[in-house]
């Protein structure tokens, strides 16, 4: 079994395995980066390391609505980021080999699968194919 922490982008859940998860933030202060993309809308200061913020809901397409107080900081050395998201909810238990693996052309395909929790489609998101996507949209 994995733990699982799912969030909600627009209308569609998606979510990541709690060991590609740093923490949980809520209320950072956000320092607005004036010349940034589009995506990366602020920088926050995590116990002295300062990461830029994603919004991961502008950058997959979604239409723009209000984020969560709470941020996702994901654990990856090589892709240090804060994840803004629509919504954070419970964490779950789940066993990944039920769920169905996916392959998309689309340019921002960040999903490496779809899990049927109960009813409730999940979303996995890619966090090696998201880190590609922001490089080579954001930092290129």
């Amino acid at each position: 079994m994995t733990l699982l922490l799912p969030f909600m982008l627009g209308d569609e859940r998606y979510g990541l395995k709690l060991t590609d998860i740093q923490e949980v933030i809520e209320g950072a202060e956000r320092h607005y980066l004036p010349a940034a993309p589009a995506a990366i809308i602020a920088a926050v200061n995590v116990h002295g390391q300062i990461l830029p913020v994603l919004d991961l809901p502008l950058f997959l397409g979604f239409p723009p609505a209000n984020w969560s107080e709470r941020m996702i900081v994901l654990a990856q050395r090589d892709f240090p980021v804060v994840l803004t998201v629509d919504q954070i909810e419970s964490i779950l238990s789940v066993d990944l080999e039920q769920a169905t693996l996916t392959q998309s052309d689309a340019p921002h395909d960040c999903i490496g699968g779809v899990l049927n929790w109960h009813g409730k489609m999940i979303s996995l998101l890619d966090l090696e194919q998201l880190h590609k996507a922001v490089k080579e949209n954001c930092f290129a």
